[in-house]
């Protein structure tokens, strides 16, 4: 019996299958009861009506407007409706049931829209720009002798796509009310807040209360609270700790390394006729400069031991007496001369070259370069304008005269009977050196290279 009365009551309320069910609602819109097509064509009507009216959305306190018009938002009112008729389809009386439930419950479907993405997308951007905020750590500042608090700010941040989405949504209602429609923005928090800056604030106060003493091997210094505070490095850009730091303590710290230390002494090669000798290396003595740093910043931070001690650390030589006995050079293979003779500028560029060579070390099977070893020929770096040869015409440059350091390595290069792998000839024939023993070289592209 409550089979046949189910059937019953499907028959009843099946109605025509070329029909919503009714209770159906799109957008907010009742369809019930008409056909698919009458359905789309009322709410193509309908959207027409509010695609030009703008939606008021808001983050972080302001306000943006934008229309479906402005970024081609269309919702798709056919896939909308055939989800409707879906919800009351079906075969005779379990289509009277579905339509039953559907009159009873309602059915309302949210269209899914299209929209012009690069439209899209530039909206949020320009709603990302205006809200974006990156959080600001707090930091130490100092004023004098006060150690000052700049507080941390909060960031935020856009959620784009989700952004995305709430707009396009918004956008393919019907609904056009006066409340804003909110988009999601994250808040951002500081890597460094005030509270946790609170501990090295103390410190830092304390540091710039008193003078302090550098305690070396017979030397002593008196730093002011001044010259402490000009050596702190306080906490900024994220960073959490105090330290002895920054130009002005790289500054002083060079001046200090220059009274305390004592500078090594490379081993090096000198010539006595044909033999050569090794002038032996010698170590030096140099500040420990991040060591002294630690130790100061322990003195600076302490009310009852305001002293510290300069560490000193050996200062060794790049090369060594033993790094020059093992490479095994003990004659002299060849020597060549040119004369030191031009204009000033040229002689200056001459002696420049010879200086950035002088001591130039090759190890066996090394590799030389010329242009390597004397560097960029620029004004910065000391040299002048002279006379060069550009192809077959002479001409002025900065660094001219350079190619005749190269011809005269050339020579000594050659003569000793070494491979050369680049040797560049001048386009004309210069006649204070032998014919095709001469070496022209220009920054960067033409070298000497052995």
């Amino acid at each position: 019996m409550l089979a046949v009365a189910a059937v019953l009551v499907g028959l009843a309320f099946a109605g025509s299958p070329a029909e919503l069910p009714t209770g159906a609602r799109i957008a907010g819109v009742d369809v019930g009861g008409l056909d698919e097509h009458d359905a789309v064509a009322k709410l193509e009507r309908e959207y027409a009506t509010v695609a030009a009216r703008p939606v008021r959305f808001t983050a972080a306190g302001r306000t943006f407007s934008y229309s479906a018009s402005q970024l081609g938002v269309e919702p798709d009112w056919r896939a909308a409706v055939g989800t409707a008729a879906d919800a009351g389809s079906g075969v005779g009386p379990i289509r009277g049931l579905r339509r039953l439930f559907a009159r009873v419950v309602g059915v309302d479907v949210v269209p899914d829209s299209t929209s012009s993405s690069s439209a899209v997308d530039y909206a949020v951007a320009t709603v990302a720009a205006d809200v974006d905020r990156a959080p600001r750590s707090a930091a130490l500042v100092r004023h004098g002798l006060r150690i000052d608090v700049v507080e941390d700010r909060p960031g935020r941040r856009l959620d784009r796509a989700a952004a995305a989405g709430v707009v396009v949504r918004a956008l393919g209602s019907l609904q056009r009310e006066d409340a804003r429609t909110q988009l999601p923005v994250r808040a951002l928090a500081p890597s460094v807040t005030a509270v946790s800056l609170a501990a090295a604030a103390r410190r830092a106060r304390v540091a710039v209360s008193a003078p302090l003493y550098l305690r070396g091997t017979g030397l002593s210094w008196r730093l002011s609270r001044t010259r402490v505070a000009s050596l702190l490095q306080l906490p900024s850009g994220g960073a959490a700790r105090l330290a002895i730091g920054g130009p002005a303590a790289d500054a002083w710290f060079l001046r200090l390394s220059q009274r305390f230390g004592k500078p090594s002494v490379d081993a090096r090669f000198a010539a006595a006729g044909a033999s050569i000798r090794v002038v032996p290396s010698k170590t030096g003595l140099e500040l420990d400069v991040p060591a002294t740093a630690r130790a100061l910043l322990r003195a600076a931070t302490s009310r009852s031991n305001r002293v510290a001690h300069a560490s000193l650390a050996q200062a060794l030589p790049r090369h060594t007496t033993a790094d020059l006995l093992a490479l095994g050079i003990d004659r002299r293979m060849s020597t060549y001369k040119t004369f030191n003779a031009g204009t000033a500028d040229r002689i200056t560029n001459l002696r420049l070259g010879v200086e950035k060579l002088d001591g130039t070390l090759v190890a066996p099977r090394g590799a030389f370069s010329l242009n390597r070893a004397i560097g960029a020929r620029t004004s910065a770096r000391g040299f002048k304008v002279a006379p060069v040869i550009i192809g077959t015409q002479y001409a002025e440059e900065v660094g001219g005269g350079t190619s005749q350091v190269a011809t005269t390595v050339f020579n000594a290069a050659w003569e000793a009977g070494l491979r050369i792998t680049e040797r560049n000839p001048h386009a004309l024939y210069i006649s204070r050196y032998p014919l095709g023993r001469d070496a022209t070289v220009y920054w960067p592209a033409l070298d000497l290279e052995s």
